[in-house]
């Protein structure tokens, strides 16, 4: 099965954060986020012969952590001035 590692690193972060952001309990606003987030982000799959080892080293990855967690912030303020 293919995956976008990104998008399992924005889901996440995401719900790392959701108790700071009460509105986001609401599946729309929060699918509304993840999808602004992951329209700016690039897209990661990986081949099939990378470790599993390598793929949880991107989902660690702090510097990716901090760029996902930057676009989910500006998806979160888009979102909430069309609340």
């Amino acid at each position: 099965m293919v995956k976008n590692y990104m998008e399992i690193l924005v889901c996440e972060i995401l719900n790392e954060i959701k108790e700071g952001y009460p509105f986001l309990k609401n599946i729309n606003y929060s699918n509304d986020v993840k999808s602004i987030a992951l329209n700016n982000l690039p897209p990661m799959y990986f081949l099939s012969n990378i470790s599993e080892g390598e793929k949880k080293a991107f989902i660690l990855d702090r510097q990716k952590r901090i760029a996902v967690l930057s676009e989910i912030i500006s998806a979160i303020n888009i979102v909430t001035k069309n609340l």
